[in-house]
């Protein structure tokens, strides 16, 4: 068994710390020693208490701090760490320069979105790392091509329950809360609210089809710094009546449950979106832009389609023709459903994990 530690700079709580507390989750389960560290204002700390996992607070307040430096050594000395993953940029200067000075036998650097890296001199926390996990194909890519070993480098997608994502959940609650009549074509965007995420083109598609007296409705859940401007934006083209923004949401398979179709357009920095696999779990289609990882898991015709990037009358046909198809809907779920448990789910992300770390541990002569 491992004993890990997972770094995390980040107040948010988005994919990324999804997916950390996801991760952990399921590796105490499996018996490892696992501890997350990050800043104790953050929604992951909280959150990972409440799911009863061990997080220690660390105030790290800059790339280079000292106090935090010496916090996390404390740590990894203490909790005897065979290995530390860090998440974003200043847990990674800190969490890095710590675990060296430790002696912390394996330094993994997870990746979540498909921003290139620059590999120069000075840039050590991407030539410190033993190994680095990516969250798609596409991001994996990026660090190859800055000559890093393929053997150094693993796409592991952010797993999905398929018990908790399963299409028999019932999303009726949702829509009588919303007021959203069951033979109602329901479209939805599940996430962080910012501006990659590209909500407006959401707005002017969900339009289209208002125009055209396709009776739709749509939800846009989360919550995120794009909350006023995407307010504002249903506001000003008339959408009050068919839009409604639900703010964060912990029911997020009954949301998916009472949606027809997720829609996903971002225009960059996507791996493999994880409200993508879930809605695939529970047998939604997916529409989205072909960004990052998404082409991975949306394959056009079979689990989802596929829309040029930025263009909404693209994603108002595809939804159109999915509205007027409800054996197409079936069809792409039921597909949807398959890829997932074929190897998107919870275990499969951490049986990759633990053979990733034996590896390199292997690699190393390192015994777990």
């Amino acid at each position: 068994m491992w004993s890990i530690v997972h770094t995390e700079w980040s107040d948010g709580f988005g994919g990324q710390e999804h997916r950390i507390l996801l991760e952990c989750g399921e590796m105490v389960r499996r018996g490892h020693r696992v501890h997350i560290a990050c800043r104790p204002e953050a929604a992951l700390f909280s959150k990972a208490k409440e799911a009863g996992i061990p997080v220690i607070p660390v105030p790290i307040r800059s790339s280079a701090d000292p106090a935090a430096i010496r916090g996390l050594f404390s740590l990894f000395r203490r909790e005897r760490v065979q290995v530390v993953n860090t998440h974003s940029g200043k847990d990674s200067w800190v969490g890095s320069v710590a675990a060296k000075i430790a002696g912390v036998p394996l330094l993994i650097r997870t990746r979540h979105i498909s921003v290139p890296i620059r590999r120069h001199a000075f840039n050590m926390v991407y030539r410190w790392p033993d190994g680095y996990v990516t969250t798609g194909e596409m991001i994996r890519d990026h660090f190859l091509a800055e000559g890093i070993p393929a053997d150094r480098v693993v796409s592991i997608p952010t797993g999905v329950d398929p018990k908790r994502f399963s299409p028999t959940v019932d999303g009726s609650r949702i829509r009588q809360e919303f007021g959203i009549a069951q033979d109602t074509f329901l479209v939805s965007m599940v996430g962080v609210l910012r501006s990659w995420k590209r909500h407006d083109l959401f707005l002017t598609a969900v339009g289209h089809l208002k125009e055209r007296g396709l009776p739709v409705r749509a939800l846009v859940a989360g919550e995120g710094p794009q909350r006023e401007n995407i307010s504002t934006a249903i506001r000003e083209q008339d959408l009050s009546d068919t839009v409604t923004m639900t703010g964060y949401r912990e029911d997020v398979p009954e949301i998916l449950a009472a949606s027809n179709v997720l829609v996903l357009p971002s225009d960059r920095f996507e791996g493999v979106p994880q409200v993508i696999l879930q809605a695939l779990a529970m047998e939604r289609p997916v529409v989205a832009s072909p960004v990052g990882g998404i082409p991975e898991v949306v394959h056009p015709g079979e689990t989802g389609l596929l829309c040029p990037t930025g263009d909404a009358a693209a994603c108002a046909e595809a939804l159109a023709r999915l509205a007027g198809d409800p054996a197409l809907r079936e069809r792409l779920g039921k597909a949807g459903r398959d890829l997932v448990l074929s190897g998107y789910t919870t275990a499969a992300m951490c049986d990759r994990t633990e053979a990733f770390y034996a590896v390199l541990a292997s690699g190393k002569g390192i015994a777990a």
